[in-house]
C-alpha cells in the first residue's frame, strides 16, 4: 500500500491565490469567475470564460475569501457570493471523482466489493479506494492485500456507492490506465479541499 504523499503538480502554470497571495499550480487551486447576475461561480474544470479568481484548494482558504470579501476585491466590482459556495465546490470536486469511477466501471476498469477488489489487487491495479467512514477492520483487511498500489481514502461509503450504483460500497479498485490517472488527480484535489490547514503544511493527500 502506498499513500499519496507527493504534492499536486507544480509543473503546471502558476496562479496567485487571492487569500494567501502565494502562487501555486492551477491543479492546486480552484478557479472562480463572475457569472450571470454578478454571482461568483466555481470553474472546477477551468473552462468558463472571463477573468479567473484563484483560491488555494482548501476549504478553509475559500471560507476565508468569503469572510474577507476577497472576491469583490479580486473582481474589482460588487459580486454576490452564495452562502453554500464551499459546499458547492466540495460537491463538484467529489462529482469529478464519482464520474471518473463510473466511467472506469463501465469500461471494465474498476470494481467494488471485497472479493473483486482482492482479485484486482493481485493483478495490475493502479488505485485502491477505501471509504473514509469504513471500519478499522475493513480498512486493515483490504490494505493488507495492497502492495505497491496507490491508496485513496477520501470518499464516503455513500459516495462510493453512488459511483458503482451499489449499496454499502466501502472499497474499490481501478486497473492501470488513463482513467486511473485522472481519478488519482481528481481524488488528490478533493482530498486537499477536505484537508484542514494551508497548502504549505505537510500534505495528507488520500492517506489511509
Amino acid at each position: 500500500m502506498i499513500a499519496f504523499t507527493e504534492p499536486l503538480n507544480m509543473a503546471k502554470p502558476l496562479r496567485r491565490c487571492i487569500v494567501s497571495g502565494k502562487s501555486f499550480s492551477t491543479e492546486a487551486l480552484v478557479r472562480f469567475v463572475v457569472g450571470p447576475n454578478s454571482s461568483v461561480v466555481p470553474d472546477i474544470k477551468c473552462k468558463l470564460g472571463g477573468r479567473g479568481m484563484w483560491v488555494g484548494i482548501r476549504r478553509g482558504l475559500l471560507e476565508e475569501a468569503i469572510k474577507q470579501n476577497l472576491f469583490r476585491r479580486a473582481a474589482k466590482t460588487n459580486v454576490k457570493v452564495r452562502c453554500d459556495l464551499a459546499e458547492l465546490v466540495d460537491h463538484q470536486l467529489c462529482e469529478l471523482v464519482i464520474n471518473g469511477l463510473s466511467l472506469a466501471k463501465k469500461a471494465g476498469q474498476a470494481v467494488c466489493g471485497y472479493t473483486k477488489v482482492s482479485l484486482a489487487l493481485k493483478k495490475k491495479c493502479a488505485l485502491l479506494l477505501v471509504a473514509r467512514d469504513a471500519s478499522e477492520n475493513t480498512r486493515s483487511k483490504i490494505c493488507a492485500l495492497a502492495q505497491n498500489v496507490d491508496c485513496l481514502r477520501v470518499l464516503t461509503s455513500h459516495e462510493l456507492s453512488t459511483a458503482f450504483s451499489k449499496p454499502n460500497a466501502v472499497q474499490a479498485a481501478v486497473s492501470v490506465g488513463g482513467l486511473a490517472e485522472l481519478i488519482k488527480i481528481d481524488g488528490r484535489r478533493l482530498a486537499e479541499f477536505r484537508t484542514k490547514g494551508s497548502l504549505d503544511e505537510d500534505r495528507h493527500d488520500g492517506k489511509i
